[in-house]
């Protein structure tokens, strides 16, 4: 029986969804080499690594966080299948950009639904979301776990990765 030949992929993202994705999809998925992330917003962050230790043990050396300007030459060197788009506050234009220069350099591009991402829970859940960064989803989480646990529930809070620190 032959052996599949893996997808490449790059995730364009902002260091936060996009880690999620590959952490709840990606990580232990054999059918897939994710060969690197992108970052736009985060300063400083590009030309690090997704830690190894993050990563899983299909990823031994991380995944390079590379700059987003470069990745039509990216789909181009590294032969990538799929972009991901893994951003949660984008204007439209942004992201039809972002797929006709990925679908011309002979990508497929696609967004990863929520079957696929989201984390299961056997408890109640309350999301707290926004349209952007900045807009106070810590400071609205942490209110709303003090109401609860006022309340004499046991709660706890989850948030995808974030690049603080030395990565």
């Amino acid at each position: 029986m032959e052996k599949l030949e893996k997808k490449k992929v790059l995730i364009l993202g902002a260091a936060g969804r996009d880690f999620h994705n590959f952490n709840t999809y990606y990580r232990d998925n054999e059918e897939f080499e994710v060969v690197a992330f992108t970052a736009t917003q985060i300063p400083g962050i590009d030309g690090k690594k997704y830690p190894a230790e993050l990563a899983g043990r299909l990823y031994p050396n991380g995944i390079p966080i590379l700059p987003e300007e470069e990745f039509g030459k990216l789909i181009d060197e590294h032969k990538i299948d799929q972009v991901v788009l893994a951003y949660s506050d984008l204007p439209h234009q942004y992201v039809m950009e972002r797929a006709a220069i990925a679908n011309a350099h002979g990508a497929d591009f696609i967004l990863l639904g929520p079957s696929k991402t989201m984390v299961k829970s056997s408890k109640p859940v309350i999301s707290i979301c926004a349209v952007r960064t900045g807009c106070g989803k810590s400071q609205t989480t942490r209110r709303v776990l003090d109401i609860l646990r006022t309340k004499g529930k046991k709660v706890v809070s989850i948030r995808h990765p974030m690049p603080y620190g030395d990565l």
